[in-house]
């Protein structure tokens, strides 16, 4: 008697075009694709390089290496100059410098910060990588070695 009623029940749904996926809205491929390409990620990049400018907001650097985030996202070319901005111009460090009127050209640089990446299969049209550096560190010649209190 059950294997009838199935067997009906299975049939009707057919002939009327039902499907169990009309019953759950919200669940089909297009609503899922469309809400996981809402939001981008973030992952972080490093470049490194040499120093050319700066200012009290900026730095200016051409870069000799970088990581596959900042290369993937057509962030930065090797070879090419970066201008790192931070938010806070706060977050630029200079070591064995005074400041940026100190730095000079072919100091060592280094940026850290995250970049917009686009989720797998999403469509890229309209979207462009967005940075935000969170750190910039400028290294004049010296030592590399901790500072000691020697007596």
């Amino acid at each position: 008697m059950r294997k009838i009623l199935l067997a009906t029940a299975l049939v009707a749904a057919l002939a009327t075009g039902s499907t169990v996926a009309d019953a759950t809205p919200g669940h089909g491929h297009a609503n899922g694709h469309a809400k996981k390409c809402a939001k981008h990620r973030k992952v972080g990049f490093v470049v490194r390089g040499t120093y050319v400018t700066g200012d009290d907001s900026s730095v200016t650097l051409n870069v000799t290496k970088a990581n596959r985030h900042a290369l993937k996202s057509d962030l930065v070319t090797v070879g090419e100059d970066f201008r790192a901005e931070p938010a806070n111009a706060a977050r630029i460090k200079y070591v064995n410098r005074t400041g940026w009127a100190d730095a000079q050209a072919g100091d060592r640089v280094k940026v850290e910060g995250k970049v917009t990446k686009l989720k797998h299969g999403c469509d890229d049209s309209g979207f462009s990588p967005t940075p935000t550096v969170r750190r910039v560190i400028v290294k004049g010649p010296g030592s590399d070695a901790p500072e000691t209190d020697q007596d």
